[in-house]
């Protein structure tokens, strides 16, 4: 998109005017540069008759390409707008603005909005509940029409946290921060384009200790294939990674040790999981800790620096690890073996050590005598 691009406006898409809710419910989340540009659409509309370049809309808004591409974006991440790139010139379909009970059922927009504006001022935002029994009637029953005629109703948002939550309540999943936790999976839902119950499964999959960790659902979708050709060592390691959760592979490596977890050492697990690493990757760090001192119990300390290394290359897959684990090997392997006899600085004198040896020449020895004997006569006569 550059300023001298055109745009026009899709045709028959005349939408409300009414722009309360806009300022009330929209700004606090768009920001002012994004409903001015809506505006401007709302006001320069014309049934899609003409031609504009995007400069006008700089001109006449006083805003950079930079803002004005923002402002579109999220126009159109809040479904207020949509803009089609043709082959020469673009199109804006514009959308209407929710009412206010639509927009607090959106569980998303509404937790965007208490960011920014706080619980209490969307509380006072929020209408009022009826009292009594609604006296609906049916169109069937008021106009007598054969069958009912469905209402067009807007469109639901796919992720449905009603449903979420149920399925949580039956296998006693909870959320570390329900109102954090939302955004963050709502933004999964989008990005992979799933249903609710797809990113559930996902949730559970990845849950430490029944807890939904958004972290480490991100590092399962971050997952990449390792095109790698591994020993068969190598292979045995990683599909034993990937067979069991932590606990029971840590169980399983202690038992040949004759030795059973300790409590610390599940605490271990736990930190480890809240760092945000995968199962099969913890496994491989278990292993490496373990194998690196003849102990039945774990270096915490060491596993954990290990862990953070992992952290920080961003190592999500247990195929990623033995790679990282072989690399540090190879690197260990190749540096020169540092000689045994160091030389080392000291501020004794060397005639002071008893292996000490004169080598000062004749000629040298005697002018350092000589020296000597001006020093002194110095010394008797008073310094001068």
């Amino acid at each position: 998109m550059r300023p001298n691009d055109k745009f026009s406006y899709l045709k028959n898409n005349l939408v409300s005017q009414d722009t309360n809710n806009l300022i009330r419910l929209y700004q606090p989340i768009i920001g002012r540069e994004a409903v001015s540009l809506y505006l401007y659409c709302l006001a320069f509309w014309d049934d899609g008759h003409q031609a504009y370049t995007f400069g006008h809309i700089l001109n006449h808004l006083n805003m950079g390409m930079e803002v004005l591409k923002t402002s579109f974006e999220r126009l159109s991440a809040m479904n207020l707008l949509e803009l089609y790139q043709g082959e020469s010139t673009y199109q804006i379909k514009l959308f209407s603005l929710l009412s206010a009970d639509e927009f607090f059922q959106h569980h998303v927009y509404k937790r965007l909005l208490e960011k920014k504006i706080g619980e209490t001022a969307v509380e006072a935002l929020m209408g009022g509940q009826p009292q009594g029994q609604p006296l609906a009637r049916k169109l069937s029953t008021v106009f007598d029409v054969e069958d009912e005629v469905g209402v067009v109703k807007r469109k639901q948002e796919d992720f449905d946290l009603t449903n979420f939550k149920r399925r949580m309540a039956q296998e006693n999943l909870r959320f570390a921060d329900e109102k954090e936790d939302l955004l963050d999976l709502f933004a999964i839902a989008e990005q992979q384009n799933w249903t609710w119950y797809e990113t559930y499964v996902l949730a559970r999959e990845t849950a430490i200790s029944h807890v939904i960790s958004v972290e480490r659902m991100k590092q399962k979708l971050a997952q990449k294939r390792v095109n790698e050709k591994f020993t068969q060592d190598e292979q045995i390691i990683i599909r034993a990674a990937k067979s069991k959760v932590p606990m029971l592979f840590l169980a399983e490596l202690k038992k040949k040790r004759q030795a059973t977890i300790t409590q610390s050492e599940r605490q271990l697990l736990l930190d480890l999981a809240k760092l945000g690493l995968l199962d099969e990757v913890i496994n491989i760090v278990l292993l490496l800790t373990l194998n690196k001192v003849d102990s039945a119990n774990l270096n915490e300390k060491y596993a954990l620096k290990v862990a953070n290394d992992f952290v920080y290359q961003k190592v999500t897959s247990a195929e990623e690890a033995v790679l990282k684990i072989r690399e540090r090997n190879q690197q260990s392997q190749s540096r020169p073996v540092k000689s045994s006899q160091t030389v080392t600085k000291s501020n004794v004198p060397e005639w002071s050590q008893p292996d000490y040896k004169n080598e000062t020449s004749a000629e040298k020895q005697a002018e350092l005598e000589e020296q000597k004997r001006r020093l002194l006569a110095k010394l008797e006569q008073g310094g001068d």
